[in-house]
């Protein structure tokens, strides 16, 4: 009988072999039938998701029983390298959604590459490498790893958005998001040497130093220890600062717009948790080391918060699905890092999970619209589709109801955590929480007014919706319905660590204004996009009122014209120059690498390694800033 270290290991290396095998035969077998690729990569991942399933009703029935395995890679400077598996409770549920979310995204793609007919193969090798990168990176048993596999999942996601290399498009913006992610990585890699460093200062650490987990909050009283409090603090905004850039939070929130040329499958799994909001899960390994630093979580709610309404207001006006779904996506992470801010360690995951599966619905139900209606991605271009595709109506809005909090699992998450602002006596975010609620609520409705009512708007004939993608999708709907009932009856067993108690006695009242709230955004999108009483947004009558009473109309034509021009002059002043310094930054990485991989090959390295990398990435974070700061997306 196998045990369960060793079923482990294999649902990790499953997908792995199933890249490799799939490599094999692509490149002995010229022609080899599509079905095989599928059905070789569909099986081997729901072996993967079956062996998920028993990690965490194992885990689940030994309550407070972590499993770990770690084996030697080598030694640097008396410091042990190890590769390793780490399953506790968050990590065998989060290995759940990774075998979950796959197991649909194969299934799910099958009949959209079939349509497409464009690297099928190619397509279920990347596939299961990210899949594979996404299981070694949840199940870390320390943090040198998780970084490493976080930059494996980089490479990953930068061959989904240069998929289609002959686009031009593609190929820039790929580029783009690749140096993106290899900034956030380089800060995260030197934040994690710099913790070793100083970690292993103290001699009571040589028996811990490779940053495991489950030591980890030792390591951080050894390190606060042994460090000044700016130091430890400056290590601590290193973290939060590569983990935004990953989660794609401001100012870094266009980044994750640059994967829109990834195939639609794999753009949905880029969008889930399982990719998106890996930087919130490296916050939460890290909770214990960032709970030692004053005013690191105040940044964290910051930023969600200001993530959340940034990407809700530009959600308003897109009419891309693939851009409304990344803003979506962006918004939901920066509510659950808000949650984070607030220490609400076990709000914050279950959002996460809840919104997660919500928003994967979304996104998968149009691309079904996508698939029927010819790759047409401009909602302006379709409507009445409830009457050609009634599941896919249903689907959606069954996923947006979720995603507002008004039925489904969306409304245990988001009434919990209003509560808990309200009993924490925060009395703005509640209110911004509200806002956002209202915002969210308003564009996930105009998308389903006018995607799927109306007159078809489109000149292409709409196919029907391939039973295969049907099947993944009411796949994923079974949870989007029950996981936040589960998950809100047996959340002490799901998880056993919680920083904030609940609000013993959730307040009616607060739950009525955010039922408002949400029921408020979609009466304004049914008056505008179904029943046409209020004919657009347009900023006309506000602007009249503003030239004729206030006198401002220089302002309005200064805000709405002039301003915009500037700040395009501006943009393209720094793309132009800024990628250039970025290239030939990249360029000086290499050879300091060469430079430390020669020192440790003669085991020739000190502390003035540590200060160099630190010094770079000062370097680095300047020019990042400025770059985000002036515009990414085309």
């Amino acid at each position: 009988m196998i045990d369960i270290v060793s079923l482990v290991y294999l649902m990790v290396c499953t997908p792995l072999i199933c890249a490799v095998l799939l490599l094999i035969f692509k490149l002995i077998f010229k022609n080899i039938p599509d079905y095989i690729n599928f059905a070789s990569s569909t099986f081997l991942s729901l072996c993967s998701l079956s062996s998920s399933v028993l990690l965490f009703e194992y885990v689940i029935t030994y309550q407070g029983y972590t499993l770990e395995s770690n084996y030697p890679i080598c030694v640097i400077q008396n410091i042990p390298l190890y590769f390793g598996i780490y399953a506790d409770n968050l990590t065998s549920l989060f290995a759940l959604l990774v075998g979950g979310f796959f197991l649909v995204a194969n299934i799910f793609s099958y009949k959209y590459l079939r349509q497409n007919r464009q690297g099928f193969a190619r397509f279920y090798i990347y596939l299961n490498l990210l899949q594979f990168f996404s299981f070694c990176f949840f199940l870390s048993s320390n943090l040198m790893q998780s970084v490493v596999f976080m930059m494996a999942t980089s490479l990953a996601c930068y061959l989904f958005a240069n998929f289609y290399f002959q686009k031009p498009h593609a190929q820039n913006s790929s580029k783009k998001l690749f140096m993106a992610d290899l900034t956030g990585d380089f800060i995260l890699i030197s934040a994690s040497v710099a913790f070793l460093f100083f970690s292993t200062l103290v001699p009571d650490t040589i028996n811990i130093p490779t940053l495991g987990f489950n030591n980890i909050n030792s390591l951080g009283l050894y390190s606060f220890a042994s460090l000044n409090p700016f130091m430890f603090a400056f290590i601590c905004i290193l973290f939060v600062i590569g983990a935004i850039i990953k989660s794609s939070q401001f100012p870094f929130v266009s980044k994750i717009s640059l994967c829109s040329d990834a195939p639609n499958p794999a753009f949905s799994v880029i969008l889930s948790p399982v990719v998106l909001a890996q930087g919130v899960f490296l916050l939460y390994r890290l909770y214990p080391l960032l709970n030692l630093a004053d005013g690191i979580f105040e940044i964290v709610k910051i930023i969600g918060i200001t993530s959340a309404l940034i990407a809700c207001a530009i959600a308003f006006k897109e009419n891309s699905l693939k851009q409304i779904c990344s803003w979506m996506a962006v918004s939901q992470v920066g509510i659950v890092m808000c949650a984070l801010g607030f220490k609400m360690y076990e709000t914050s995951v279950f959002y996460l999970i809840c919104s997660g599966l919500a928003a994967a619905l979304i996104c998968y139900s149009l691309d079904c619209v996508s698939y029927c209606s010819g790759s047409q991605e401009n909602i302006r271009f379709l409507g009445g589709l409830r009457e050609k595709s009634p599941f896919l109506a249903f689907t959606y809005i069954i996923g947006a109801l979720s995603l507002c909090g008004v039925l489904f699992s969306g409304f245990y998450p988001k009434t919990e955590f209003i509560n808990n602002l309200v009993f924490e006596k925060s009395l703005v975010y509640s209110l911004l929480l509200l806002v956002i609620l209202f915002m969210s609520a308003f564009y996930l409705f105009r998308v389903y007014f006018r995607v799927f009512e109306g007159g078809y708007r489109g000149s292409y004939e709409i196919q029907k919706t391939s039973r295969l993608m049907k099947f993944a999708i009411l796949l994923l709907s079974v949870p989007v319905v029950f996981f936040g009932l589960i998950f809100n009856k047996y959340s002490g067993a799901f998880l056993s660590f919680s920083t904030i108690k609940k609000a013993m006695t959730p307040d009616f009242f607060i739950n009525i204004f955010a039922f408002i709230a949400c029921i408020a955004g979609y009466y304004l999108a049914y008056n505008i996009y179904f029943a046409k009483r209020i004919s657009s947004l347009r900023f006309r009558p506000l602007r009249k009122i503003a030239a004729e009473h206030f006198w401002c109309d220089y302002f309005i034509d200064f805000l709405f014209e002039k301003l915009p021009l500037f700040v395009a002059k501006i943009c393209l002043f720094f793309e132009k120059y800024v990628i250039g310094i970025l290239y030939t930054l990249a360029k000086l990485k290499i050879k300091i690498i060469s430079f430390v991989k020669e020192k440790l090959e003669t085991n020739n390295i000190n502390s003035e390694f540590f200060t160099l990398a630190l010094w770079m990435f000062l370097v680095a974070l300047v020019f990042v800033i400025l770059y985000f700061k002036t515009g990414v997306i085309n």
